[in-house]
C-alpha cells in the first residue's frame, strides 16, 4: 500500500497540496520525515478528512524552532506517553514520539520514532475512548488506507467516521474555509 493506492482512493481537490521546506523543517525538527507523509503533504497538503481528520505540517517559527499544531500537539503526545507509562513491553522515551494528526475525538496519531528510517517508524494512536496507546506497524498512507478499508480488527480511532468510508474526502484548510466563506457547508 503506497501514496499512489490513497491518491486513487481520495483524489486532492484542483489547488490542493502544499509546498513545504523539508530542508528546514528537518533542521528545527531534528530528523527526518517518511516519504509518505512528505508525498502526502506535497499532493494533499495541510487540512482535514472528512471533517475528522486534522493532518499537520512541521512548521518552523522565526527563530527555526518547531512551532503550530505538531509541535504543541507533540507535546500532549509526550507528556500523555510519560503519564500513562507508554505501552507494556514497548521501551521509548517520550521524545521519540511525533504527532502528525488529532481527530474530533480528540485521538493523536503519532509515529514512534524507532532507531530504523523514518519511513520504518510505526503509527503509534492514543485513543481518548479507550484512553490507551496502541502500535501499527504501519506508515501513514498505509494507516490511512487500512483505517478507510476496515482492515484492522477494529477500529484505531475513537470515532468511526472514517472506518470503512468507500470515498473518503480531503480539503486543505484554504479551501475549507474558502467554501464556508461562500456560504455553503463544505462537507455537505
Amino acid at each position: 500500500m503506497s501514496i499512489g493506492d490513497l491518491l486513487a482512493l481520495m483524489p486532492p481537490h484542483a489547488g490542493a497540496g502544499a509546498d513545504v521546506d523539508w530542508d528546514a523543517a528537518e533542521r528545527a525538527w531534528g530528523t527526518s520525515f517518511p516519504a509518505d507523509y512528505k508525498a502526502f503533504v506535497t499532493h494533499y497538503g495541510i487540512g482535514s478528512i472528512d471533517a475528522f481528520l486534522g493532518v499537520f505540517e512541521p512548521s518552523v517559527d522565526d527563530s527555526g524552532q518547531p512551532a503550530g499544531h505538531m509541535a504543541d500537539e507533540t507535546s500532549v503526545a509526550q507528556e500523555l506517553w510519560e503519564f500513562l507509562a507508554g505501552i507494556p513491553g514497548v521501551a521509548a522515551e517520550p521524545d521519540r514520539i511525533l504527532t502528525w494528526a488529532t481527530d474530533s475525538a480528540a485521538d493523536l496519531l503519532c509515529w514512534l520514532r524507532t532507531d530504523g528510517t523514518p519511513d520504518e517508524w510505526p503509527v503509534l494512536v492514543y485513543s481518548r475512548l479507550a484512553d490507551e496507546w496502541r502500535l501499527y506497524d504501519c506508515g501513514m498512507a498505509e494507516f490511512l488506507l487500512r483505517v478507510f478499508r476496515a482492515e484492522f480488527p477494529d477500529s484505531p480511532l475513537s470515532g468511526t467516521s472514517m472506518w470503512g468510508a468507500a470515498s473518503p474526502r480531503f480539503l486543505t484548510d484554504q479551501e475549507e474555509a474558502r467554501i464556508t466563506a461562500s456560504g455553503q457547508d463544505p462537507w455537505a
